[in-house]
């Protein structure tokens, strides 16, 4: 850990001081250095994990938008941590930013896939520290944006086949043509107060009962 001057920063300041940033470093000396190093840039240290099993536990409780992980830690290791942490279906990526002692090419390909959006080698200097801060952030948010976008699309495509089955079903039983087969469901879905989809979710349903 590289840092002259504890007592004020000499380095780039974050850009998104509203980052609760979790550390996970298992030397205290090291640890308490980062925590400085933030501090002093604006970030918002909401805690301090000295092991991988703690960083998971913490994630958990302290809800970090931003995680700076030693790889190689006690109990569990950085790597590991990191594929738990970001391996919860449908929750937002955590970027997380590794730290090691060497420039180990493979963990860097073993990072893939696991929330890892930055690599750092120690000793880390703020002005390498604040950048890949910002950085991982900015992928995290993109990468994120994009994952609600396609989940959008997935639940619309979803809900049309839905719909286009039920239609189907009222078309065939009711002898009515598309259009109006389609407004009895929107009357049906306004006076039941629920959504097109589970309306028709429930026809389908009905349907395989009772054929």
């Amino acid at each position: 850990m590289e840092n002259k001057n504890h007592s004020a920063p000499t380095g780039p300041r974050a850009s998104t001081p509203s980052l609760r940033i979790l550390l996970a470093e298992d030397d205290r000396s090291v640890a308490d250095g980062f925590r400085t190093i933030l501090q002093n840039a604006g970030y918002n240290v909401v805690g301090v994990a000295y092991n991988g099993v703690e960083a998971v536990e913490k994630t958990a409780e302290l809800n970090p938008n931003m995680i700076l992980m030693d790889i190689k830690m006690p109990l569990l290791d950085g790597l590991e941590a990191a594929r738990q942490i970001n391996n919860i279906p449908g929750q937002n990526i955590i970027p997380i930013i590794l730290v090691t002692a060497y420039a180990e090419k493979h963990l860097v390909e073993k990072a893939k896939g696991r929330g890892v959006l930055g690599y750092l080698v120690k000793p880390v200097h703020v002005d390498d520290l604040v950048p890949a801060i910002e950085m991982a952030q900015s992928i995290a948010q993109t990468i994120n944006a994009l994952e609600g976008v396609v989940e959008n699309l997935s639940e619309e495509l979803e809900a049309r086949k839905l719909l286009e089955r039920a239609k189907g079903i009222l078309m065939k039983h009711l002898s009515v043509d598309e259009a109006t087969a389609m407004r009895m469901m929107q009357k049906e879905s306004r006076r039941q107060r629920i959504k097109l989809k589970e309306l028709a979710r429930a026809i389908i349903a009905s349907h395989s009962v009772l054929s």
